[in-house]
């Protein structure tokens, strides 16, 4: 821990000058102090931190208002991520939580929340969930690149064209799906990627939104659904038929005619329809269309799955679980991975279990990322597991030796808390 580089903004009290005396204890010796907020946020356009120990209640306009300000500054490109991040503060539970959701929103994957009182063994526990996170995010560099620090120079929008016209840069991961009560694989999600030859992963966040400025949606989506077919067809050479997702958003599944493209590729590989599940996702709420409408009805009623990805995030989520012909649930990994912290988020998230249960949906959670979210989803009644503590996203190559090979039984403890 000798090497994690902290900053504390917070006013002056007695616990905050505890805290960075624990901080001291356990050999963290790169601690800055900030009690103002523009002050902060100067210091993070300088230099890079690794955590971000901030206090709700500043003074001079409220942590929130500095998760917003790093928010703008990577969106602005004066900073590549945001860092991992502590709400240390007196307030109440709702409004920590609330500051919780604030955070995850403006892109903080790694949030946090303790009492100013914390003690030294409460301490010693959340350096070791430090010490976790960072592995993950190390773990990630040397995988995919992904840089992990504020400070790291942003891709451009020309470096991305770039990367997106080369040929052989742009592939697929897959993560699998996990049955929860047993730990057999049930499937996988396909994921794009896009590579720049020289710098390395290109973050889906920043690539995607550049393919749908240039309009290449619809060839994307049928660049991934080729790299679908070609590891279904390897997994069916080895008698392995499991279904891999791919996702669409409303204005992709609009164009004409695509159903039809879509089950024309597919038959020519003599697949059975049910290897293939398609994923409405949307952020926004999307008008529900008459091209729409046809479309997953086309596909349902072709044999292929189709399913509502983000549920619980777009505004017309209900309305558009009636109005579609749905075969399985997917829920928003901001309510999963949060719930253990969140009251709201766990209500959330049971009651979503229940009603996919009550409409007959296989219901699939996303943003697993340890045993006790395995345990609780479990006693929920939740069935499928989607998640970077059951299985991080991997090359078809692997996911195919993976599968050959899947226990029959999974250790419950195996994932870190």
């Amino acid at each position: 821990m000798e090497d994690l580089n902290v900053m504390v903004v917070s006013g002056p009290s007695r616990d905050n000058e505890r805290f960075q005396r624990m901080l001291f204890q356990a050999g963290i010796r790169n601690i800055r102090y900030c009690g103002h907020i523009h002050e902060a946020e100067q210091q993070l356009l300088r230099d890079p931190v690794d955590l971000l120990v901030c206090d709700i209640q500043m003074p001079d306009g409220g942590g929130a208002e500095l998760i917003a300000k790093v928010h703008a500054g990577v969106r602005r490109g004066e900073l590549s991520d945001a860092p991992m991040l502590l709400w240390h503060s007196a307030a109440g539970k709702s409004l920590q939580e609330s500051h919780v959701r604030l955070a995850r929103e403006a892109g903080f994957n790694y949030v946090w929340t303790a009492h100013p009182t914390m003690d030294d063994g409460e301490c010693a526990q959340f350096l070791r969930q430090v010490e976790l996170a960072r592995a993950a995010m190390v773990e990630a560099v040397r995988v995919k690149g992904v840089p992990g620090r504020l400070g790291t120079r942003p891709f451009s929008e020309q470096e991305v064209i770039e990367a997106l016209c080369s040929k052989g840069n742009v592939t697929i991961d897959l993560q699998p799906q996990v049955r929860l009560r047993d730990g057999a694989i049930t499937g996988a999600e396909a994921l794009a990627r896009c590579m720049h030859p020289t710098r390395g992963n290109i973050r889906p966040s920043v690539f995607l939104p550049v393919v749908s400025k240039l309009g290449l949606d619809l060839l994307l989506f049928f660049h991934v659904l080729s790299g679908v077919i070609a590891t279904q067809q390897a997994l069916s050479a080895q008698g392995v038929r499991l279904p891999i997702s791919i996702n669409a958003s409303a204005a992709t599944l609009s164009s004409p005619n695509l159903a039809r493209e879509i089950t024309m590729r597919w038959d020519k590989t003599q697949l059975e329809r049910s290897l293939l599940v398609v994923e409405l996702t949307e952020n926004l709420e999307p008008e529900i269309g008459l091209d729409l409408m046809v479309a997953l009805n086309q596909l349902r009623a072709n044999g292929f799955g189709i399913a509502c990805d983000d549920y619980g995030i777009g505004i017309s989520s209900l309305k558009m679980l009636s109005a579609m012909p749905f075969s399985s649930l997917k829920l928003d990994q901001l309510f999963v991975a949060s719930m253990l912290e969140s009251s709201r988020h766990y209500e959330i998230v049971r009651s979503s279990i229940l009603l996919g249960r009550e409409l007959k949906l296989q219901v699939v959670a996303e943003g697993v990322e340890s045993a006790r979210h395995i345990k609780v989803l479990r006693e929920m009644g939740c069935e499928i597991g989607q998640g970077f503590g059951l299985y991080r996203p991997m090359a078809p190559s692997r996911y195919i030796e993976l599968v050959r090979r899947t226990p029959k039984e999974w250790d419950l403890a195996g994932p870190d808390d």
